[in-house]
Parts: structure tokens; sequence; C-alpha cells
């Protein structure tokens, strides 16, 4: 398969459904999941990790790690992302949810939300398992939601590293990173079952493209699979930049605010992919919230914008408030009155006032 990374549209593809064994592409849901604990605060890349003797004891791809050996979180992800550790892969599972098994729950959790239908989760290193399976198009999906929510290819775009204080040297297996200009990940993956698997993106200009070859029998021929499927991307399509940051859309109206309407901005440059044969048939729609109440914040999601190529959905752009609107206080709301409203008030506060007054008048 061969997707945009922004839209998600598949661009090219053969059975992209069929449930296959992933082997260790398995990483980037192990990956994903620890590098979101670290956004979320739950885990820091400088924890140490102690590796049990569950985790030393993986087969395969490994760093050899010793029971009790402690590495950071970091260097463990750079052992899973450029030499596909098994045993980094338990133990940084083991670190954050107490066990494999625990993880793995989480795994396929998240492989619902992002709504994975061909794929479950039975280990996290993606060792052969009877049950353990995913497909092209869901390890695309995973790919583009790591991409666009984590800062992953900090490490898959590393071609080669150091761990036990320089002492080890690790180095990635995915060859586009010299060959292919532009990539920056992902994950590359093998087992006699599995055969030669790879999930790829490249970068070029604005447009960025997510390929997943999968059952390649072929030594090599996965990357050359990848290649070919990217060269028919970057030849065929480009991104067009449909609208600045912080373009006005409109304006909402805001209730009990200092201000009567909140504009509606684009909070980031609007791209969107199209072939290059085509003469512009991208449009747009957006609906926005008939109104919103004080106080407002600015970024608050205030509508979205749909954009159609060809008249199929293409993407969605949340639309935001471009500033904040504070609650009015109570004279605030005096003086925003119409004039017809304030005349009222002062004519039935001063008829109180001189009631009030011919009262105490009479009672003295």
């Amino acid at each position: 398969i061969l997707i945009d990374a922004d839209s998600g549209k598949v661009l090219k593809s053969r059975n992209a459904h069929q449930r296959l064994a992933p082997a260790s592409m398995t990483k980037l849901m192990t990956m994903l999941l620890a590098l979101e604990a670290i956004d979320e605060g739950t885990a820091h890349k400088t924890d140490q990790v102690t590796s049990s003797e569950y985790a030393a004891s993986m087969d395969g791809t490994r760093i050899y790690l010793e029971p009790g050996e402690m590495m950071t979180l970091d260097d463990m992800l750079k052992a899973m992302a450029l030499a596909s550790a098994n045993d980094a892969s338990v133990a940084v599972a083991e670190h954050l949810a107490g066990s494999e098994k625990a993880f793995v729950e989480q795994m396929n959790r998240k492989a619902q939300d992002l709504g994975m239908k061909d794929t479950y989760f039975k280990n996290v290193s993606g060792m052969p398992t009877e049950g353990h399976y995913s497909s092209a198009y869901d390890m695309a999906l995973l790919a583009k939601y790591t991409l666009a929510h984590t800062s992953i290819t900090d490490y898959t775009s590393l071609k080669q590293d150091a761990l036990r204080d320089g002492e080890f040297p690790i180095y990635n297996s995915n060859r586009l990173l010299w060959c292919y200009p532009g990539t920056d990940g992902l994950k590359t993956g093998y087992t006699s079952e599995a055969k030669n698997c790879l999930t790829a993106t490249a970068k070029r200009g604005k447009l960025r493209l997510i390929t997943v070859v999968m059952g390649c029998p072929f030594r090599g021929g996965h990357t050359q699979a990848a290649m070919s499927l990217l060269d028919y991307g970057f030849d065929h399509y480009s991104c067009k930049t449909l609208m600045a940051k912080s373009t006005v859309c409109g304006t909402v109206k805001v209730k009990g605010g200092t201000a009567k309407e909140v504009p509606a901005v684009v909070p980031d440059e609007v791209n969107a992919i199209c072939l290059n044969s085509s003469r512009g048939n991208l449009t747009r729609s957006q609906d926005l919230l008939p109104h919103v109440k004080a106080p407002v914040e600015s970024g608050q999601k205030v509508g979205e914008m749909l954009i159609f190529d060809e008249g199929k959905l293409l993407k969605r752009v949340d639309l935001r408030a471009g500033a904040d609107i504070p609650r009015l206080t109570l004279a605030g709301r005096i003086l925003h009155m119409p004039w017809g409203f304030k005349i009222l008030i002062i004519l039935i506060m001063t008829i109180t006032y001189l009631r009030h007054r011919n009262s105490s008048g009479d009672n003295s």
C-alpha cells in the first residue's frame, strides 16, 4: 500500500487488507505507546529500565540484555528502532505496564481506537505467534497516526548509534535511509513466517508518503518494492497549499463575552495532495458553530472545514478560535445592552430610588 501521510488517501494498493504476520513492524505500536507515555509525563526518557529474566530470554534480534541490566528508556527505544531488539521491547513493556501481557492489552485497545480492523497482537516484539496478525492497510494507519502524534522519527531516522557507553554499536536495518532521499523511518521486519516486511516513510517538500510492504519472499525485495511505490507517489502527486496558517475563515457569535464575535481560523497551514495531472478539483466547505459561550479560549474548536477531491472527502481540518474572549462582568453586560434596555433599567432604578426616598420621608 501507498498512502498520503497527511490525509490517509490511498494512492496505490494490492491485497491491503490481507491478514499477515507483521514481524518486527509490531514494534511500531510498542514504540507508539512508549512515546505517548513520555509525552503524557507518565514515563521519561531518562527512566532506568531494568531487564527481567524473561526479557533477557527473548530469541531473535536482540541487544543481549542480562537479567538485572539497566538501560535508559531512551536507549531502549533506540534498540527497538535500529536493532529491532526483542529483549528491549519486552523490558520496556514490563517497565510501563508491569507485564508484557498487560502491555499487549493496551496495544490492542489502541489498535481498536485507530480503526485497525485487521490487527490483533499477541506480543510486543512480533515474534511468530499464532493469532498475531496485521495488514498493510492497518500498518499504514498506525504509521500515519504515529508520525502525526509523536517524535518517532528522532529514532527511526538514525542510521546508527551506540549503547552501553558507546561500546555496543547498533545499525538501522532500513536500507532506504542510505539509498532513498527523504526517508526518515520507519520499521523493518523479518521472520520465516512473515518473510521480509517494511513500513517506510519519506518526505520531499511538503509531501510525505507512507508505504507498507509485507510478505516479500526475496531478500531486499521489500526495499525495492517500497522504492517503486514511493517513486510512483512522488512522480504523480504533489502537495498543494490551500490556506496559510491563521487564515480567518469566518466568525462565530459569542454570548456573554467582551466581544460579540470571535474569528474562526485554521491553526496550521492547510495542504492537500493532488495529482500532478489534475486541474485542481479540490473543493472545500465549512461548518461553524452557531455560537459559543464566553469565556472563549484562543485555540478552542469552533468549527470544521471539509476538503473534497472530486466530490470525495479528502481531509477534515479543525477551525479554532483566533482570540481570547473573556466573560462580561455585570457592569459590562449593562454597558453592552441596547439603548432601549439601558433606558428601561435607568427608569426602574430611578423609580425604585424615589419610592425608597419617599418611604423614608414618610417614616420620619
